[in-house]
């Protein structure tokens, strides 16, 4: 279960990152990053609940 939580923190960490390193005047890698960062935070969300409610 920590995996997952790990995840979900990797995701939050990517959709921040172009503001925390300061590439947000490259938009391609700006939108690269905020868009795999909520597909991460989103997968691992679906994938905490499907082994919430997997586990008796």
């Amino acid at each position: 279960m920590w995996q997952l939580w790990l995840t979900g923190l990797i995701g939050i960490w990517v959709f921040f990152s172009p503001w925390v390193y300061n590439f947000t005047d490259n938009t391609g890698a700006l939108w690269n990053s905020i868009i795999f960062g909520v597909i991460l935070l989103i997968l691992a969300i679906w994938a905490g609940s499907k082994a919430k409610n997997n586990n008796p």
